[in-house]
């Protein structure tokens, strides 16, 4: 486990691997694969993720939010259950952590998906020498997965002007030092999302990823991300233990720093700058 942290530290980046058994990956399969059904058939009714969203040519890559009543099953409550992955967790974060996000990631049908080079939530010019983090981002790939590049060490440093031109650009061309995080089914990829990174994943290939986020609970960026479904009534209690605590912290933090007015100004303004970060299959470094 030192070893991962140190790595994670260091690159940004780490993977482990012999988290789940064959049947926990078996289920998790069965379950992202039945949201990926209902999300294709329905797209307009999810917070989907696009490559194509133009006339008759819809192409999906994902959707947000598979803790959602809607698209809610046990195996990817139950991931939040696993110890090893919460040790590594909890050995970056510290104890006490709170929810962020849950989403899930498939391969596209129709076009490309190539998605630009960027830091996220708007944290352009972000990074802590030490290679401490705010955050982490954990990738579960339940079939082997080669869709994520990232600059090691990125998240340690300025960006250089190269990398400072394609972030601006929101563009996909080939970075010096990047690296293909390349997983076996089974494998966890966790990141320090400060890390310069993007993905890329052609139409054909079989993926299936589950894509999680989590924060230590007095962390003051980042937070009120506690998402309306969390606050159904009656929602969270009916969830199991590790992932009810996570919501319930999340849901309890926002509630105890609401936001001023500039801040919320300023994360519509992020939002609406996020849309801007979109999947294509235009490899020349546009963006749509």
């Amino acid at each position: 486990m030192e070893e991962h942290v140190r790595r994670f530290a260091d690159e940004g980046y780490t993977i482990i691997g012999g988290i789940f058994s064959d049947t926990e990956l078996r289920r998790m399969r069965a379950a992202l694969a039945n949201v990926e059904a209902k999300v294709i058939a329905d797209p307009s009714a999810f917070e989907t993720r696009y490559t194509a969203n133009e006339g008759a040519t819809v192409d999906t890559w994902g959707v947000n939010h598979v803790l959602a009543p809607d698209l809610y099953d046990y195996a990817f409550a139950e991931v939040y259950e696993k110890a090893l992955l919460m040790d590594f967790v909890h050995a970056v974060l510290g104890e006490r952590l709170r929810f962020w996000g849950g989403h899930a990631l498939w391969a596209p049908r129709v076009k490309n998906y190539e998605l630009n080079w960027h830091r996220d939530h708007g944290d352009d010019d972000v990074y802590h020498p030490s290679g401490e983090t705010t955050h982490i981002y954990f990738n579960i790939c339940l079939l082997a997965d080669s869709c994520f590049r990232l600059v090691p060490g990125s998240h340690r440093r300025p960006l250089t002007p190269a990398e400072a031109d394609q972030q601006k650009a929101k563009g996909f061309a080939a970075l010096p030092g990047e690296v293909i995080a390349q997983c076996r089914p089974g494998d966890v990829l966790f990141v320090n999302a400060h890390s310069l990174h993007r993905g890329s994943c052609r139409v054909g290939t079989d993926r299936q990823t589950l894509h999680m986020s989590l924060q230590p609970y007095d962390e003051p960026t980042g937070g009120h991300l506690s998402w309306g479904f969390m606050r159904q009534e009656g929602y969270v209690d009916q969830l199991p233990p590790a992932v009810r605590e996570l919501m319930r912290n999340a849901i309890e933090w926002d509630d105890n720093h609401p936001l001023s007015l500039a801040e919320m100004r300023r994360r519509l303004r992020l939002k609406r700058e996020h849309k801007k970060n979109r999947a294509t299959d235009d490899a020349s470094g546009g963006s749509r």
